[in-house]
């Protein structure tokens, strides 16, 4: 286990102190499985965790453990009886360090490659959880077979990364990758969304990259023939770590839904800090080109400033979500504080910002300066509460370190990963950086994945294989 700093300006909670039941050694948690005596609303109250299953840590190259999940997809086939999912491995083990007067990013194993994983959980609801088994994990290539890694991109504007050990600057990979949001298509290829351009890859069932699209001029200059640039130029305006997080498919697979973590630095950091306007971008998969763009503004719609002025939680942040149908999505919005939602966001009727320009009264502001939508004569996408999750995350952090804290000080916990497992009941997975942030003597956070039951039902055709809506049912 290689000692580093924690990352202190990536995705965290802060958290009450927690108080929770003692859970067993192996951490199964079992609750009822469904509460029909519950009020049909306050869905705050009213999600639950009914199970819990461990992720094995199992041996990578080059001395990594499975770890950094960074999201959940159900995968195409689900047999009888099983629920199963993919998920994928961010760009490595990686933190911080200081050097001089600054604090840069380090990675300490510059040739891991990130891969996809295969997870099999029971589909029987009187399963107690335990652990998830590894089917498969299948390391990225590109097309060539050279591996992807987790190193940067060349040209990038971003501060150095440095090795852990040596502190010397990490070298450039054309074929880099920070991978964050995921899906299996009908066909069995895969598409995966990462940070570093951002860009979105096409990635056949072997693991090797069919096609990678980037920011219009933001293609590594040797990125090879399956770099396109069809991707909004804005987009390269992503803030250092905060570029494509989420990704989603509708049904059919015609529609992808890529969202940004946080909104982008344009035309300057911050710009958008007290807006909380992020872009959700719309791609065709097919004819490769995105098709429409709305924006997500972050906070509670029900906030009397939301459209007027912005009312975004500090540093909010959009790490997961998945398809309700061909225009809602399920979106986890997350900020440090302990802030974690569940809203259903709602495309129909959003306008389409692709061809945005300002209107006199915004002249000059990009769309992450426009504070008040409607005088800017923009509608952004329609949020509504599903789920308050903050009250779950005490026994999520107790799951993941083995028990409540010994200190009752928060530690470090991060959910990435949703996947839809049938109209009550979601899982979501959370990232452990590979449990390298573990100081001597401490508890070292684990790979968890949590299915929760929601107090109502989600809305809409869920996109979702037809196997795993009868698995859920049997």
């Amino acid at each position: 286990m290689i000692a580093m700093r924690p990352d202190r300006r990536h995705r965290r909670f802060r958290l009450a102190a927690p108080s929770v039941a003692v859970l067993l050694a192996g951490m199964v948690m079992t609750m009822p499985a469904a509460f029909a005596d519950q009020p049909p609303q306050d869905a705050a109250a009213a999600a639950r965790i009914v199970r819990v299953f461990a992720i094995p840590d199992i041996a990578l190259e080059g001395g990594v453990r499975l770890g950094g999940l960074s999201d959940l997809a159900l995968a195409r086939e689900q047999p009888v009886g099983t629920r199963s999912l993919w998920t994928l491995t961010d760009r490595g083990p990686n933190g911080t360090t200081k050097l001089g007067d600054r604090t840069l990013r380090t990675i300490a194993a510059p040739a891991f490659a990130p891969r996809l994983v295969r997870l099999d959980i029971p589909a029987d609801a009187d399963a107690r959880g335990g652990d998830a088994a590894v089917v498969r994990t299948l390391a990225l290539a590109s097309g060539d077979g050279t591996p992807l890694s987790g190193r940067p991109l060349p040209g990038l504007a971003d501060d150095p990364i440095v090795d852990a050990q040596s502190q010397a600057r990490v070298a450039a990979d054309r074929n880099g990758i920070d991978s964050e949001g995921l899906v299996e298509m009908a066909d069995g290829t895969f598409w995966i969304a990462e940070e570093y351009g951002p860009s979105l890859l096409h990635v056949a069932a072997s693991g090797r990259v069919i096609t990678r699209f980037f920011p219009a001029g933001a293609a590594p200059p040797d990125a090879g023939a399956t770099a396109c640039d069809t991707l909004p130029a804005a987009y390269a305006r992503r803030r250092e770590n905060r570029g494509f997080e989420a990704l989603a498919a509708t049904r059919d697979g015609a529609r992808l839904f890529a969202m940004l973590q946080s909104p982008l630095d344009n035309p300057r950091p911050k710009a958008a800090k007290k807006t909380g306007n992020v872009r959700l971008l719309v791609f065709d998969p097919e004819a490769g080109r995105p098709v429409t763009e709305h924006v997500y503004r972050l906070g509670a719609p029900d906030d009397p400033a939301f459209l007027t002025r912005g009312a975004p939680p500090d540093d909010g942040k959009l790490c997961a979500m998945a398809a309700l149908g061909d225009d809602t999505l399920l979106v986890l919005e997350q900020a440090d504080g302990g802030l974690a939602r569940l809203y259903t966001a709602t495309l129909a009727g959003a306008t389409d910002t692709l061809a945005w320009r300002p209107p006199a009264s915004e002249e000059g502001r990009t769309l992450e300066q426009v504070r008040d939508l409607a005088a800017a004569g923009i509608v952004p996408v329609r949020k509504r509460l599903v789920a308050d999750v903050a009250g779950l995350l005490p026994e999520i952090e107790a799951a993941v370190y083995g028990g409540p804290s010994p200190s009752g000080k928060p530690r470090q916990l991060k959910l990435e990963g949703l996947a839809i497992l049938d109209p009550r009941t979601i899982a979501i997975v959370n990232d452990n950086d590979f449990a390298v942030h573990v100081r001597e003597g401490g508890a070292v956070p684990r790979s968890c994945l949590f299915v929760i039951e929601l107090a109502t039902p989600l809305p809409g055709g869920l996109a979702v294989p037809r196997a795993a809506a009868q698995n859920a049912m049997e």
